[in-house]
């Protein structure tokens, strides 16, 4: 089952946040840290969701296995404007639960949350190719202009179709 979390779930997603920043100090030691407490994590998924970020759970036994973090971008300044895409900020699922379509099942529901949007672009890490594969299954590729694995090696993606012009994404 997939919800949208509330800030009483958020607690919810630290282990799996844990994880996630586990993976990244891996190959990343010199920009990410493990250090941080429980309290610590939470409070950067609550800021997170202070300045817009919707997060999706996927619970199985009402256990969250997976979540998926995305935001509207630009983030609108006023209320009467439309962002034009939506960025998928991060997508996780606990290792042992992986390769069983919970991140497509997560995707797809992220699609629907943002049907009245533009379309989607991700940012990801260049040394993720897991993540990489998954976004190329949904027609991502490298956005002219956008582009620059930076230090970090972040890559801006986005669907083919939102590239190209103001269509849909659709899952290749």
């Amino acid at each position: 089952m997939i919800t949208l979390a509330t800030d009483t779930d958020l607690s919810e997603l630290v282990p799996l946040l844990r994880d996630l920043n586990a993976q990244h100090t891996a190959y990343v030691p010199e920009r990410f840290r493990c250090r941080g407490t429980d309290a610590d994590l939470l409070g950067l998924l609550r800021s997170a969701a202070g300045r817009g970020t919707r997060f999706l759970i996927y619970r199985t036994e009402g256990v969250p296995r997976g979540y998926l973090g995305w935001r509207p971008h630009p983030v609108p300044e006023g209320a009467l404007l439309q962002p034009r895409l939506a960025l998928l900020d991060h997508i996780t699922v606990e290792p042992i639960w992986r390769r069983r379509g919970l991140a497509t099942r997560l995707i797809a529901r992220f699609e629907v949350e943002v049907a009245a949007f533009d379309g989607w672009m991700v940012q990801g890490h260049a040394f993720n190719a897991a993540s990489r594969a998954l976004m190329r299954r949904y027609g991502t590729r490298l956005m002219d202009g956008m582009v620059t694995p930076d230090q970090a090696g972040y890559l801006t993606c986005a669907p083919s179709a939102v590239i190209s012009g103001p269509a849909r994404s659709k899952r290749r």
